[in-house]
């Protein structure tokens, strides 16, 4: 029994160094029939060496890849435009608007005159200022026609002025005189007449005869008295005794006015 135990412990000891022996050597057949491979390949490896065949597991080989991964370039984003907002104002209490005053009636203003005479100007002054009327009086300087004189110009002496004199009157020329100082002097005078119509006709007449006689409108100055008046916008119903009054004076008129 002892010798056949013996003889199975040696038999399996001789299978284990058989079966041992048998894998290096397909290991090292492996490696040495192994080609060279590129770059980036992966070896093949047999499912024994990767542990399947009851042998230890290898690490697998990890491919790397040689293409470098492009940049990502980041997206440039315009900045969002924000719009204003705005505030609205505080409501303010709302004030009824104020009453507008009242307007006074307006004023009527006059002029009354002219007065040539300064004591009858000083009655309408009385009359106007007892109605309660404001009255101003003041004085102009009036021009007014008092005649038209037709004249020869003058001469260069007195004697000649004579000798033109003597033949005019030879021509059936008659109220001829020759003025003696002055602008005038040794002009002749052929007439002053009151109005322009016999002053035309004369001057026409001496025309015919073939002198240059000229004509001249003589003139009157006078001082004048006017009376300016103003009736307040509450006592308008006096306007009435105001015309009245006015017709009591008939060389002067009452005028309304644009007051000032």
């Amino acid at each position: 029994m002892k010798a056949i135990f013996l003889l199975l412990v040696l038999l399996n000891l001789a299978y284990f160094y058989y079966q041992g022996s048998a894998e290096d050597d397909a290991k090292t057949s492996v490696l040495l029939t192994q080609p060279t491979l590129p770059a980036g390949a992966v070896p093949l490896v047999l499912l024994r060496e990767r542990g399947l065949g009851g042998g230890e597991a290898e690490p697998e080989p990890i491919a790397l890849s040689t293409e470098q991964p492009s940049p990502q370039v980041a997206k440039k984003t315009e900045p969002a435009v924000v719009a204003p907002v705005l505030a609205s104002p505080p409501q303010l209490p709302v004030n009824p608007p104020a009453p507008q005053p009242q307007k006074s009636a307006e004023a009527a203003c006059f002029t009354f005159g002219p007065f040539d005479d300064p004591d009858l100007a000083e009655r309408a002054v009385k009359a106007a200022s007892g109605l309660g009327i404001s009255v101003e009086q003041r004085q102009e300087s009036q021009r007014t026609p008092k005649g038209y004189w037709v004249y020869l110009p003058p001469s260069t002496s007195y004697q000649a002025a004579k000798r033109k004199v003597t033949e005019l009157q030879k021509k059936d020329l008659t109220d001829l005189f020759i003025m003696g100082k002055g602008s005038h002097q040794n002009a002749i005078s052929l007439g002053l007449f009151k109005s322009r119509e016999a002053a035309e006709d004369r001057l026409k007449q001496v025309q015919e005869l073939g002198l240059k006689a000229e004509f001249e409108t003589q003139y009157r100055v006078s001082e004048q008295s006017w009376l300016d008046m103003s009736v307040p916008g509450d006592k308008t119903s006096i306007i009435a005794e105001l015309t009245e009054m006015a017709e009591g004076f008939s060389e002067a008129r009452l005028t309304q006015r644009k007051c000032r």
